[in-house]
């Protein structure tokens, strides 16, 4: 792990190979998705491809303003794809809220985004992303 960041309560550290991982503590408000992704576009610059790991244990929610943030503009991100994990029942019921909606209002997300129960699973799904890329790539 090399340098941390810290927004809050939260934590943000990059992983090599393409990693960004964060531990939300608390709401996932509008100051910490700007923080998030500015530290990611910053990353972007020797890593053209990074992927988001975010642990929401600690995590009480996304706040209105990130969820309409998110519903209007699913891809206005700086990542490759996003995984979380840990999410509270709450909020696994409200991200595939948003995700049909989204489908029903066309702002469909291009990028590859999903929920899972524990780490591993999370680094597994990056490391498919990671190989299915590649393979992309390769064609």
């Amino acid at each position: 792990m090399g340098a941390m960041w810290t927004m809050g309560l939260s934590k943000l550290w990059f992983e090599e190979p393409d990693t960004v991982r964060l531990v939300t503590v608390g709401a996932f408000d509008m100051k910490l998705m700007t923080e998030v992704n500015a530290v990611a576009e910053e990353l972007r610059v020797h890593h053209p491809a990074i992927y988001l790991v975010s642990d929401m244990r600690q995590s009480s929610g996304l706040t209105p303003e990130v969820r309409k943030a998110i519903g209007e503009s699913p891809d206005a991100n700086p990542f490759a794809g996003m995984v979380i994990f840990g999410a509270s029942f709450a909020v696994r019921t409200m991200a595939n809220m948003m995700t049909r909606a989204a489908a029903l209002l066309g702002r469909q997300g291009t990028k590859p985004f999903a929920m899972v129960d524990t780490e591993e699973e999370a680094k597994a799904w990056v490391a498919a992303q990671r190989d299915a890329a590649r393979v992309k790539q390769a064609s």
